[in-house]
């Protein structure tokens, strides 16, 4: 499938970080884990993945002060990179 959407956007997988996942899925995405938000992350997770943050649509700003990226899924409102969410979801769990 690749990286690309049909749009332009960035396709993504959400995993959870508890198991190594390197940057790519199987079906050429790129694996993300939701930040904390909390504290300093950078750009990294520990199991391969890139920390995200999902932007509120008021920033325009690529990098969360946590040290994650800022992304978006449709509508596409600020500079968050744009993404097709294709497994997991963006939304946090309680």
């Amino acid at each position: 499938m690749g990286i690309y959407a049909d749009d332009g956007s960035i396709r993504v997988s959400v995993v959870d970080g508890e198991t190594e996942t390197g940057l790519y899925s199987s079906d050429g995405s790129w694996n993300v884990v939701l930040a904390p938000g909390d504290s300093f992350v950078g750009a990294q997770h520990p199991c391969g993945a890139y920390y995200v943050t999902v932007g509120d649509g008021t920033t325009n700003f690529a990098k969360a002060p946590d040290g994650s990226m800022y992304v978006q899924e449709t509508p596409y409102e600020g500079n968050g990179q744009k993404v097709t969410v294709v497994s997991g979801s963006l939304v946090p769990t309680p």
